[in-house]
C-alpha cells in the first residue's frame, strides 16, 4: 500500500469522522468524505493553472483578455472537465442491478465513486459562487448548494438511481461552455457557433427540461411509495432543491434563447446594412 493510499486510509478510519457521518445519517460517506474534498482540492489547482495551458494553446486571443475573462475562462475549464468526465460516467449506473432493484436505497460503489466526483465539483462550486455572488448572483449559489446537497445524501444511502438522469444535465453543460470560448476567441455568431447554438438549444430542452421534469415526477412517486424510511427533513430538503434546480433551469433555458435570437438577429441585420 503506498504512503498516498494508507493516509487515506487513516483518514476514513477516524473516529470522529465516522461518527459525524453517522450521525447525520450518511454512513456510507465514511468511505467517500476525503476523496470529496481532495478533488474540491484538485479542482481548484485545475483552475489555477488552465490560464498557463490556454495561454500556451491559444496564445494572442487568450493574453488579450480581461483578467476577468481569464477568471471565467478558468472556471469554465474546470467546469468542462467535470462535466465530461461525469457525463461519460453515468451512463453505466442506468444499468447497475444493484439500483435498478431498488430506485430508492440501493447502494452501489460504482456509483457512489460517481457521485464522489459530482460532490467534489459541487463543494468546489459552492466557495467560487459564493465568492463571487455579486457577479454571479444568487442563483449560481442557489444550484451548487442543491447540488452538493443532493448528491452528499445519495451516501444515505438514498436516490442512487436517479443521480444519473441529473448527471445528464451537465451534457448541455459542455455546449454551454463551447459557446462562451466561441465568443472570448473571436468566433461570434459564426457557423461553427451557430451549430454549437442549435445544439446546446436542443440538448438542453431534452436533457433539463423534458428528461429532467420526466425523472422528477417519478423520483417523488417513488419516494411516496417506497420511500417509507426517509426522513421528512431529506425528503422536503429533495423537494426544496428540485424545485430550486428546475426552475433555475426553466428561467435559464428562456435566457439562452433569447440570447441566441439577439446575437444571430443583430449579426444578420448587420451584414444587411454592409
Amino acid at each position: 500500500m503506498s504512503a498516498l493510499a494508507t493516509y487515506y486510509q487513516q483518514l476514513v478510519d477516524l473516529p470522529l469522522a465516522r461518527s459525524a457521518c453517522e450521525s447525520v445519517g450518511l454512513p456510507k460517506l465514511t468511505s467517500y468524505w476525503p476523496a470529496i474534498i481532495m478533488l474540491s482540492m484538485l479542482f481548484q489547482l485545475l483552475r489555477l493553472s488552465s490560464n498557463t495551458l490556454s495561454s500556451l494553446v491559444f496564445g494572442a486571443k487568450f493574453n488579450s483578455l480581461t483578467a476577468r475573462q481569464k477568471y471565467d475562462w478558468g472556471i469554465r475549464v474546470v467546469s468542462q472537465v467535470h462535466a465530461i468526465l461525469v457525463v461519460i460516467l453515468a451512463v453505466p449506473i442506468f444499468f447497475d442491478k444493484e439500483l435498478t432493484n431498488d430506485t430508492v436505497y440501493g447502494f452501489s460503489e460504482y456509483a457512489s465513486r460517481v457521485y464522489t466526483i459530482v460532490c467534489g465539483y459541487f463543494l468546489w462550486d459552492i466557495f467560487i459562487s459564493v465568492s463571487d455572488v455579486k457577479k454571479q448572483g444568487v442563483g449560481f449559489v442557489v444550484h451548487a448548494v442543491a447540488s452538493f446537497g443532493v448528491y452528499i445524501l445519495a451516501f444515505g444511502p438514498c436516490l442512487q438511481y436517479y443521480g444519473a438522469s441529473f448527471i445528464l444535465f451537465e451534457a448541455s453543460t459542455i455546449f454551454l461552455n463551447i459557446n462562451w470560448w466561441l465568443d472570448k476567441l473571436g468566433m461570434t455568431g459564426s457557423r461553427l457557433q451557430l451549430y454549437n447554438a442549435v445544439t446546446l438549444l436542443s440538448l438542453y430542452l431534452v436533457v433539463r427540461i423534458l428528461f429532467g421534469t420526466y425523472m422528477s415526477y417519478h423520483l417523488f412517486e417513488d419516494l411516496k411509495t417506497k420511500g417509507t424510511h426517509t426522513p421528512a427533513a431529506v425528503y422536503y430538503f429533495y423537494r426544496i432543491a428540485n424545485s430550486s434546480v428546475l426552475l433555475l433551469s426553466y428561467y435559464w433555458f428562456y435566457l439562452l434563447i433569447a440570447g441566441a435570437m439577439r446575437r444571430f438577429s443583430s449579426i444578420k441585420s448587420d451584414k444587411k446594412t454592409m
